[in-house]
């Protein structure tokens, strides 16, 4: 089974844990819900299992995105919350794949005449530069103590040397528009989140 479809169960069992709120939930609901998870992932409809419909209509997912849907089944299937510490590095993550994708999808849909994407195919002699970008990235992410979410780049990096994906682009083991949504949704849920927590400051009192 190829990473590409892996990564239509991924979006599917994700989905679910979502939708049922399964970090929530009690030890056995827990265990049961994966079974039903696991087991509606192979359930043909149309003769085709619903996850591979997933995939026709969004393509395969990148490796960062594949690496985040899999720690989030996880933590959602083990009960654990994410420390203020790890939702930080999550925040450094998706601050760093907003920027790319604010430069990146511009230049590739043709807005300029710079073409970063053809970069990403190692038989460019530019393909340092893709490369370059994303280990300038890890290393950023390293230095600002996100050292969790900086391995999960290196991880990417590491698949695409093993060509994981069909693909054959650096740039999609790295980026995807999912992510890049979710990376927005992610940061929107957290400011939203830390304004509600901000204590208000009491009105001094009025003399007379």
């Amino acid at each position: 089974m190829s990473a590409g479809i892996i990564s239509s169960f991924l979006v599917w069992a994700a989905l679910l844990a979502f939708l049922f709120q399964l970090k929530r939930r009690p030890v056995r609901v827990r265990i049961l819900a994966a079974v039903i998870i696991i087991a509606s992932g192979f359930i043909p409809l149309s003769g085709l299992p619903i996850p591979l419909y997933i995939r026709a209509g969004i393509g395969d997912l990148s490796i960062v995105t594949q690496l985040l849907l899999s720690i989030y089944l996880i933590n959602s299937l083990a009960g654990i919350y994410s420390t203020p510490a790890r939702k930080t590095a999550y925040q450094h993550l998706c601050i760093f794949i907003l920027v790319t994708g604010a430069w990146f999808y511009p230049t590739t849909l043709g807005l300029t005449y710079f073409d970063p994407y053809r970069f990403g195919y190692i038989t460019d002699p530019m393909h340092w530069l893709a490369l370059g970008y994303f280990f300038l990235g890890a290393l950023t992410l390293l230095l600002l103590r996100s050292s969790w979410t900086s391995s999960i780049l290196c991880i990417a990096t590491v698949s695409f040397c093993f060509g994981s994906l069909e693909s054959t682009n650096y740039w999609d083991y790295m980026i995807d528009p999912i992510v890049t949504i979710g990376s927005i949704i992610f940061l929107s849920c957290s400011l939203i989140s830390q304004l509600k927590r901000k204590p208000t400051k009491p009105h001094p009192r009025q003399s007379f």
